[in-house]
C-alpha cells in the first residue's frame, strides 16, 4: 500500500477505457461522464489501477 496515499485521475489524460474500474480491488473507481473518478473514501492506496492504466492517467497522491 502507499502510505495513506489515494489514487487521483488526471481528467486531461484519462480516455475512459474502464480498465481501472475492472482492476480496482476496493471498487473505488467508476466511470462518470466517460472518465474515471475515484471515491477517495473507498480507495485503500492499492496501486493496481496505476499499473493497469494504459495512458498513465492515474497517480497516487
Amino acid at each position: 500500500m502507499a502510505d495513506n496515499k489515494k489514487a487521483v485521475v488526471d481528467p486531461n489524460i484519462c480516455t475512459g477505457c474502464g480498465i481501472c474500474v475492472d482492476v480496482c480491488p476496493s471498487q473505488a473507481i467508476e466511470l462518470v461522464d466517460g472518465l474515471a473518478k475515484v471515491n477517495s473514501d473507498k480507495c485503500n492506496g492499492d496501486v493496481t489501477c496505476v499499473d493497469a492504466c494504459p495512458v498513465q492517467a492515474i497517480a497516487m497522491q
